[in-house]
């Protein structure tokens, strides 16, 4: 999603300074029940699964107060371990509930709403079953509520390979901006909004910068679906009329209406199913996955091959790769069944025979795909399916995956690390098209960062804006993980004698050209305004837009 960034400064200073205030006498007004979208039933066994809700996009990047005197951000509360172990992962879960009751009747709403469709719940459970187990460690981790695991339910019914309209993907539904921000690298081979561990990782980051800014989780969880810009308004605006400022009272659209009033009542049913009639398929409390360094890229069947376990198998646990093929980097793992592990390296090892059976081709424009085909003697339909084709006829000079052969050479050639680089290099150009923000203010020589409590190796290196690999680079480090009070030495851009800033400053003006699946309400979350500017600047637009219609973006509200 995309945000305007030159908005976000004077907000975070105004929702400081609204947060230290002392809540105003009065009673806050009811907030007004949104409509409930009634699902469908759950489909037939083997039928693919409706979206449990509207899929939701991540807001923009997280604001940062560095200014001591403004706000401080509130401590992270601490959960206990539980007395005893248990095989029950539910029963675990259940310890660390955390989050206050809302007093909505949307809750309700969404308790009857789930419960009415078992079927489906426990179809989502089931797919869960995979990751939830490491989710839920890393939550207990970081001294999180553990209905925190929970949210990839309302985010993406648990689909790591979910897309939304607005181009937010994966389990956690990040756009590209915002993963970038948190270091979700993308390339032709890669996307790290699906990865399982990354994109947690990068997840539970946000939240904890969002509970850094707010001090209150129902309002974390509102900013990781309508932007922290949007919520800090509100909440602003909130404690002008005297209200207090928390979830109930504040203006939002309906989608976060029902956001977190969904969460809280998964919350419940888990909390005690038997009370709603309800079967919760028990998890298993020990790890279903375990991450191994392949050494090499090698093709996903012939890792499935080696694992002894299915092609499917090897996909669900790491949904991030796009291709047939395993491309290997230092700090990239593929996920197998931990009861498989063993059984892989000790054949991986064994193996004398070459890993990779698919090489790069770059294609000339106009070139006919079912020739392509022949001539490496693969079907049509295959060649179309793992390149992503579509029913395209001919080629547009892109590059595509075709099997090896020894006696055909495609010219030209390209290995693997040089198709990956420049894949990488597209995909921030997308990235920075998406979401241009103003030059951060960083400092000019060397300088030495404590590492404060809810920081991050994300948060930190975009705030000196540096990325997370120089960061990295800069200190010896190995892996994204931080200690608080861990000195960290930090070499500016301007000290490095390279550019500034790539980015470049919002316009003051932009259109937006109305694509397919587009509403008022997508578009203002999108460029983080309100509906009624949209339609202030855009005298006579109507709820429904045509495809290709342009529109106004202002940053003047």
């Amino acid at each position: 999603m995309q945000r305007t960034e030159s908005r976000l400064v004077p907000l975070v200073v105004l929702l400081a300074g609204a947060l230290l205030l002392p809540a105003q006498a009065g009673t806050p007004n009811p907030p007004a029940v949104a409509p409930l979208v009634t699902e469908q039933a759950a489909p037939a066994d083997g039928a693919p699964l409706p979206a449990l809700a509207p899929i939701d996009t991540l807001g923009s990047q997280p604001a940062v107060i560095n200014n001591p005197d403004l706000a401080t951000p509130a401590p992270m509360p601490t959960l206990q371990p539980a007395a005893a172990p248990t095989d029950d992962l539910w029963e675990r879960i259940r310890l660390g509930f955390r989050l206050d009751d809302l007093n909505n009747p949307l809750v309700q709403q969404h308790e009857r709403m789930y419960t009415r469709h078992p079927e489906y719940l426990q179809r989502v459970i089931e797919r869960s079953r995979r990751y939830l187990y490491f989710i839920v460690s890393e939550v207990e981790r970081r001294g999180m509520p553990t209905e925190v695991a929970l949210l990839p339910i309302v985010e993406s019914a648990f689909d790591p390979k979910a897309e939304s309209f607005a181009r937010a993907s994966g389990m956690w539904q990040f756009i590209p901006s915002t993963g970038q921000r948190y270091g979700l690298e993308r390339t032709w081979w890669y996307d790290g909004r699906r990865d399982v561990m990354a994109a947690t990782y990068a997840a539970l980051d946000y939240l904890q910068d969002l509970y850094n800014l707010f001090g209150d989780w129902h309002l974390a969880l509102a900013a990781y679906n309508w932007g922290e810009g949007g919520v800090g308004r509100a909440v602003a605006k909130s404690r002008a009329k005297g209200l207090e400022g928390d979830f109930d009272s504040i203006k939002k659209p309906r989608e976060t209406e029902n956001y977190v009033p969904k969460l809280i009542a998964i919350r419940n049913i888990i909390a005690n199913p038997s009370a709603y009639g309800v079967t919760v398929p028990a998890v298993p409390n020990r790890p279903y996955f375990q991450p191994v360094s392949t050494g090499r890229h090698i093709d996903v069947r012939l890792a499935a091959k080696l694992a002894e376990t299915t092609v499917e198998e090897v996909l669900k646990l790491n949904p991030g790769l796009i291709r047939p093929v395993f491309a290997h980097k230092d700090d990239r793992k593929l996920l197998l069944p931990v009861e498989k592990v063993q059984t892989f390296e000790q054949n991986l090892q064994q193996y004398d025979k070459p890993l990779l059976s698919w090489q790069p081709y770059v294609t000339k424009r106009g070139e006919s795909l079912q020739s392509i085909a022949e001539r490496f003697e693969i079907a049509l339909a295959e060649l179309r399916e793992i390149n992503k084709l579509g029913k395209d006829q001919t080629a547009r000079g892109q590059t595509i995956l075709v099997p090896i052969l020894p006696d055909v050479d495609p010219t030209p050639r390209q290995d693997l690390a040089t198709l990956m680089a420049a894949s990488q290099q597209a995909r921030q150009q997308e990235v920075d098209a998406e979401a241009p923000r103003e030059p951060a203010q960083r400092p000019n020589k060397a300088a030495v960062y404590r590492v404060a409590r809810g920081d991050s190796i994300f948060s930190i290196a975009r705030r000196h804006d540096i990325s997370v690999a120089e960061l990295k680079r800069q200190n010896g480090l190995s892996s994204n993980r931080l200690k608080q009070g861990q000195e960290l030495r930090i070499v500016s851009a301007d000290a490095r004698g390279e550019s500034a800033s790539r980015a470049k400053p919002a316009r003051a003006v932009k259109t937006y050209v109305v694509r397919r699946g587009d509403s008022l309400d997508i578009i203002a979350r999108r460029h983080d305004v309100s509906v009624a500017d949209l339609k202030r600047w855009n005298q006579g637009a109507g709820r429904v837009l045509k495809v290709g219609l342009k529109l106004e973006i202002r940053n003047d509200s």
